[in-house]
């Protein structure tokens, strides 16, 4: 578990993972050289640990609290 967080990381500084948008606080990704795109940080950790991705709204994925904060 925490080699895929740590190469998520380098993925995402290295512009492999690219962050897209944001549904209700969760920000979404793809990653365009393997053709995923709308997925939440956890299924792209999932798919570096497994090497199979699946879309799953239930994994563990914490909500940004912050932009639902008004100024």
């Amino acid at each position: 578990m925490l080699f895929a967080k740590i190469l998520f990381m380098i993925k995402l500084y290295t512009g492999f993972i690219v962050p897209t948008s944001d549904v209700d606080g969760r920000i979404i990704y793809s990653v365009p050289t393997e053709g995923i795109e709308y997925a939440y940080k956890a299924e792209i950790i999932q798919y570096l640990e497994t090497g199979v991705f699946t879309y799953d709204e239930t994994l563990d994925d914490p909500v940004d609290l912050s932009i639902f904060q008004t100024k």
